[in-house]
Order: C-alpha cells, then sequence, then structure tokens
C-alpha cells in the first residue's frame, strides 16, 4: 500500500513538472519565431494558445515595454514565403537599426477572418499582452458577401466562444450555415478535447515539440528546403487561367457593398474599433495586383466598392490607409501576396504609420 501511494505521488508531481515546466523549458522559437508556425495552428487550432503564451513569455523575460501586435490575414502574415522575410522580421530589422527598443510581434495567420481578429484581441487580454499598438490588415474580399461562404470566423470559434458567448451567439447562425468548415459542432467529444489541448501543456506544446526536433534533424542532414514559390506573378503563367476560377472570381465581385452589421465584416470591424477605443490602432487595406486583375478592378462595382470601403474607415476613430497603388506591380507573387522585396516594401509604409505613435524607446 505504501509503495502505491509513493507512486501515485510520484505521478502527481510528475504531472505538475509536465504541466508547469514545459511552457518554460521549451524554446520560444519553436512556437513563436517572428510569426505563428502556419502548420501547427492549421492542424489544430487550438495550438495557438502556446503562441499567446510564449510571446507573453518573451515579453516578459525581454522585459519589453514598448511593442507592436500584427493582426491579419496572408498577407499580414507575408505568405508566400519563410518568417525572415515578413513584415514583422523587416520591421524588427528597421528598429534595432534605429537604435529603438521595441518589438513588433506577428500573430496574423492565412485565412483569418475579422471575427478570428476579433477573437486574437480577446485573448490577448486574457495572456495579458498589450492591446497599445495594434496594426490590422484587411482585404477586398473580406468585405464581399458570403453566401454563406467563407465562415466569419474561419479557425477560432471555439475560443470566440469562450472569451465572448454573446457575440459568438450572434454570428453563430453565419457560421452553422457554412456545414463544411462547422462539422464540429456536431461532434460532442470535442469540447472535451479542445479544453485538453488548451489547458494541459503536454498537449499544448505536442505538436511544436514534434516538430521542432523533427527540423533539428533535418537540420543536421542538410535537408531543410522550402516548397513555397516567392518568384514575381510575372513567371507564374498559370495565374490568369486561375483567377478565372469562381473561388477567385468572388473575391472581386463588382456587386454592391452591404455596408452595415448584416456584413459580418462590418459587424466585426466595429466590435474591433469599438474594442480597440483610445488605443493605437492602424488599419490598412491591403494592395492588390490591379495589373493582373485588370479585368475585375477596371469595372465601375469594383470601384465605386473601393470607395466604400475607404468611406466607412476613413470615418472611424482609428487610423487607416488604403495601400493600393502604392506598391510596383513587378513586387506581387499573385493577385494579392507580396514577393520577399514587396513585404519589405510594405514593412517600410507600416514603420512610417509606427513612428507617429507616442512609443516610449
Amino acid at each position: 500500500m505504501k509503495s502505491f501511494k509513493k507512486v501515485c505521488i510520484y505521478m502527481i508531481v510528475y504531472i505538475l513538472l509536465l504541466q508547469f515546466g514545459i511552457p518554460h523549458i521549451i524554446p520560444a522559437q519553436a512556437v513563436y519565431e517572428d510569426r505563428l508556425i502556419y502548420d501547427a495552428v492549421k492542424n489544430r487550432p487550438t495550438n495557438i494558445e502556446g503562441v499567446f503564451e510564449q510571446v507573453k513569455k518573451i515579453i516578459d523575460q525581454e522585459h519589453i515595454s514598448d511593442y507592436v501586435v500584427i493582426l491579419g490575414d496572408s498577407v499580414g502574415f507575408s505568405s508566400p514565403g519563410p518568417a525572415d522575410s515578413s513584415i514583422a522580421h523587416y520591421l524588427n530589422e528597421k528598429a534595432k537599426k534605429s537604435g529603438k527598443n521595441f518589438r513588433v510581434f506577428n500573430l496574423s495567420m492565412p485565412s483569418m477572418q475579422t471575427g478570428d481578429i476579433y477573437t486574437v484581441l480577446k485573448k490577448m487580454d486574457q495572456y495579458g499582452i498589450s492591446r497599445d499598438h495594434v496594426i490590422i490588415n484587411v482585404i477586398y474580399a473580406g468585405f464581399v458577401g458570403r453566401y454563406p461562404d467563407p465562415p466569419a470566423v474561419f479557425w477560432l470559434k471555439d475560443q470566440l466562444k469562450e472569451v465572448d458567448p454573446k457575440t459568438y451567439e450572434h454570428i453563430k447562425p453565419q457560421l452553422v450555415a457554412n456545414e463544411k468548415q462547422e462539422k464540429f459542432i456536431q461532434k460532442t467529444l470535442k469540447p472535451m478535447k479542445n479544453n485538453m489541448y488548451e489547458k494541459i501543456s503536454i498537449f499544448k506544446y505536442k505538436d511544436y515539440i514534434q516538430a521542432y526536433f523533427q527540423g533539428k534533424i533535418k537540420e543536421i542532414r542538410g535537408t531543410i528546403a522550402s516548397n513555397e514559390d516567392v518568384n514575381p506573378w510575372t513567371e507564374k503563367e498559370f495565374l490568369k487561367d486561375l483567377l478565372k476560377e469562381p473561388m477567385y472570381q468572388r473575391e472581386f465581385s463588382d456587386t454592391p457593398f452591404v455596408m452595415d452589421e448584416s456584413n459580418p465584416q462590418i459587424y466585426f470591424l466595429n466590435k474591433i474599433i469599438d474594442f480597440q477605443r483610445n488605443k493605437d490602432t492602424f488599419i490598412f487595406l491591403a494592395a492588390m495586383n490591379d495589373e493582373l486583375l485588370e479585368e475585375n478592378v477596371s469595372k465601375p462595382g469594383f470601384q465605386e466598392n473601393m470607395k466604400r470601403i475607404d468611406d466607412y474607415l476613413k470615418k472611424q476613430p482609428i487610423e487607416y490607409k488604403n495601400f493600393n497603388h502604392t506598391i510596383d506591380y513587378n513586387l506581387f507573387s499573385d493577385h494579392i501576396h507580396l514577393t520577399p522585396r514587396g513585404y519589405k516594401i510594405l514593412s517600410d509604409r507600416l514603420w512610417d504609420e509606427i513612428q507617429k505613435w507616442d512609443m516610449k524607446k
């Protein structure tokens, strides 16, 4: 009996050590390095909890008093290309060269919708990550009508339900209408599983630990290679035909935008802007490759929709800029994403905005 009790005590101690020790032992770069690890989070969205935890750890360990958080979709994330050609990386390099002591953290993720961005802002409060200085990217496609696709909260539906149940209930009909994305609602065991991956460290960091050691093995073997095509769009002959597909044509629809809260984009932008009241918030409309999209962007309805976006955001109590026509078309990798040099130019534009803020150092 005594030996059984000892085993139980050892097990409890071991579990507690794992629970509280893993977040401090795991290298931060295994979870976050200039941006989150997309492959880990896309396969299990609850893995974003580890990102918040590690970013907070970096802030605390390095005693960072001032920092900027970038939120957005694949443009904010800086797809395609590696982390060291992302806008956060370029901004951090620029800060170092300028002798600035602030840091830029990138919590963007490809396919994030404004509902996801709102949820991340709420989660930042939960983890004690400041919202004092925030940059948010939006795109034209986000304002296009959803019939019902895409869901207004693409990745972080469960997290939204946790941090803001009232907002979740409001948007739930739109999410449920996206059955192909919302099958999880019918999986009664998933809430228990999600809770396990959110709260228990060994599960929260499982995918990161596995990926980290696999990466180290590849480094030793010299087999690391990037599969992402960062070449300019002019070298991709398939793009013009690809963009004719209905999925892409929807993104450039010239149907008049509905600019009230019946449009989930406006609903969540209003919530974001209200939540960020009295804080430094800069929203930018991502530039588009008008040369590649000439047939779409030349339509009067498209141009009127662009004006609707500008009129709406210019009236809000935040800083806003439309970056369309400000980046050389040769610096695009497709219709909206940039080459590494393009993201460097974009980071220069964002740097100019950051300089207007009252940063301590």
